[in-house]
């Protein structure tokens, strides 16, 4: 009684193993890249949103809220401004989360992290407002929330997808009245009484 067995060889395995790793060579980089892709559009919605929000709470009370750190959960109510967004009237259901965190923020904060926030003021009222988050890059290169509408922020300034989808630069929105603005440098643009062109996307 004889048997035919047959295997494969250990060619046609190699030739198995190699094809998938060119596969998932292939694959990884473009799941990590829709990822990348997926939180950059989710920022771009959010600044829209607050935003909007801002321009509704000003009608309605003449003034846009207060500056508000990227942890405004930790600091007064009245400080951060963001909560007047959600009551006592909704101009927000909620405050969205910023999905890009600080590469050097090593503190472990107990609560979530949201998108800063900057304002201009003008006789005592804030009348303009910068909304950013430091984008995929990790890093506060760019925006700085204690006077965004003062002298020359960090360079470069504006995230571009177009230099790579981790590029440096944060993605921020300007609105209000931005004749406050004074000597602002921007992407190495000066802005006097203007700021600087909001995204597109």
């Amino acid at each position: 009684m004889s048997y035919n067995k047959r295997g494969f060889t250990l060619i046609e395995l190699l030739i198995v193993v190699a094809i998938i790793g060119i596969l998932a060579a292939i694959a990884v980089p473009n799941f990590m890249n829709a990822r990348l892709k997926a939180k950059v559009s989710k920022a771009y919605s959010d600044i829209k949103a607050i935003s909007m929000a801002n321009e509704m709470y000003r009608m309605d009370n003449g003034s846009y809220p207060n500056e508000s750190e990227d942890h405004p959960y930790e600091r007064g109510w009245a400080e951060a401004g963001v909560f007047w967004l959600t009551t006592p009237v909704a101009y927000m259901s909620s405050i969205p989360t910023d999905p890009f965190a600080r590469a050097d923020d090593k503190v472990d904060h107990p609560t979530p992290l949201v998108y800063e926030t900057g304002t201009g003021r003008r006789g005592g009222k804030n009348v303009a407002y910068c909304i950013f988050t430091v984008g995929p890059d990790g890093s506060e290169n760019g925006i700085t929330s204690a006077s965004p509408f003062m002298g020359p922020q960090h360079q470069p300034t504006t995230y571009a997808s177009s230099n790579g989808l981790v590029s440096t630069g944060d993605i921020y929105w300007y609105g209000g009245d931005c004749s406050i603005a004074q000597n602002l440098v921007v992407d190495g643009r000066l802005y006097k009484g203007t700021c600087p062109p909001n995204f597109v996307n």
